[in-house]
């Protein structure tokens, strides 16, 4: 009978223990020529992943260096996450922000880092860290 409580308080625990993030949830922060290039927000809705990109637009003229100058918010469409990988596409500013434009996948490579890579034509990889 004791082993039976035990297991039903064990298996209790189990239910009502809040679940844990998603590794991938958080403000991620990408830089490029030592400016901020890019911040990613993850973060789950109704078990599925949502977020937005912001890539920050850079100029070098008149002489006064690499600078950022404005930015551009982009919602994330069509995410997939396998756990270790988020797969997802932004709208192409020529377009309907909800229709997906360009892809990328973020993935996880280590504690607070990870790597997102824009796919196809012009393929860049960009390391991030997670801010918060």
């Amino acid at each position: 009978m004791k082993k039976l409580v035990f297991v039903c308080l064990m298996v209790g625990a189990l239910i009502a223990a809040p679940e844990k993030p998603a590794a991938i949830e958080g403000k991620w922060e990408g830089e490029m020529n030592g400016l901020k290039a890019v911040t990613v927000t993850v973060h789950e809705t109704k078990g599925r992943m949502e977020g937005s990109v912001i890539f920050y637009v850079t100029r070098d003229d008149s002489g006064q260096g690499k600078r950022v100058v404005g930015q551009d918010e982009r919602k994330m469409l069509e995410t997939q996450w396998d756990g270790k990988t988020l797969r997802f596409a932004v709208g192409a500013p020529d377009f309907d922000p909800d229709t997906p434009g360009v892809r990328f996948t973020m993935t996880i490579t280590g504690d607070k880092k990870a790597e997102l890579k824009r796919l196809g034509e012009g393929a860049l990889t960009l390391p991030l860290t997670r801010l918060e």
